[in-house]
């Protein structure tokens, strides 16, 4: 049967502490000659979906509560800038591919490329016709 979840003010700090983890981690790793190696690890990337999941609610659910509660919308943007420095650190450490990065970017956080394009500064008025060469 299914039970729904109403809002909690609680959920602001725990959206917060959710998407509050570190970027990555180094671990040392002993070779068999003795020298000691680090290796960095991307840390799980926090999505809505995933703590959506973790308080048994849905994505849909946490826009709705967004949406109606100030508090709520106001940690829903902290999370964003969280997981926007995560994707941005780890991508630029090479800890994700290039194009997993530039992917989740666009979708994820609504990044897009610029376009180089001349812009006109007002309406451009074109005339067709033939030109009077003194006649």
């Amino acid at each position: 049967m299914y039970k729904k979840i109403k809002y909690q003010p609680e959920f602001c700090q725990e959206l917060l502490s959710f998407f509050n983890g570190a970027a990555f981690l180094v671990t040392e790793v002993q070779k068999r000659d003795g020298s000691i190696h680090l290796v960095e690890t991307a840390c799980e990337l926090p999505t809505f979906a995933a703590f959506a999941k973790k308080i048994g609610v849905t994505c849909a659910q946490l826009r709705a509560w967004e949406a109606k509660h100030p508090a709520f919308k106001y940690a829903c943007e902290q999370a964003r800038d969280r997981q926007k420095n995560i994707l941005i650190q780890n991508s630029l450490r090479g800890n994700y591919a290039a194009s997993f990065a530039v992917f989740t970017a666009k979708n994820l956080l609504g990044w897009k490329d610029e376009k180089d394009e001349a812009t006109a500064t007002g309406p451009v008025r074109v005339e067709w016709g033939e030109e009077d060469e003194g006649n």
